[in-house]
């Protein structure tokens, strides 16, 4: 499942038509990902490219449960921009302890707050969102 994960990721498509069907497709891949697949993704991610790790991130929701969260946890070591995406898809764990586990994170907290300093209006309002509610 890694192998294909990696190749629509990679992909050479237009934004939209990644967003309208490699989005959705991606998806489906990482639920049904087992933990080998999600070793792999955690062990090669860093190599890639920036669009390779925000496609990536923008497919992790709170339905891959623990898995996913512990990925989007170690992606804070990237560039603004893809730690942007990241922070938006946190935004959708909502269960008690995933929010505990982000608000924990002295990283993930002071990244955000970074962030918010020097991010344009609709980042900001991401930002804010997201501080607001894992407290």
């Amino acid at each position: 499942m890694y192998q294909e994960l990696d190749e629509i990721l990679s992909e050479n498509s237009s934004e939209d038509s990644w967003y309208d069907d490699g989005f959705t497709y991606c998806q489906e891949l990482l639920a049904d990902f087992t933990d080998e697949d999600w070793k792999a993704v955690s062990q090669n991610y860093s190599a890639k490219g920036d669009k390779w790790k925000i496609r990536l991130a923008y497919c992790i929701d709170d339905d891959l449960g623990s898995k996913g969260l512990e990925l989007l946890l170690n992606m804070f070591d990237e560039n603004d921009e893809v730690v942007e995406t990241v922070i938006d898809s946190l935004r959708s764990f909502n269960l008690p302890e995933y929010k505990n586990m982000i608000a924990t994170n002295g990283k993930v907290i002071n990244k955000a707050n970074k962030l918010l300093e020097k991010g344009s209006l609709p980042v900001k309002r991401v930002l804010e969102d997201f501080l607001r509610n894992i407290s």
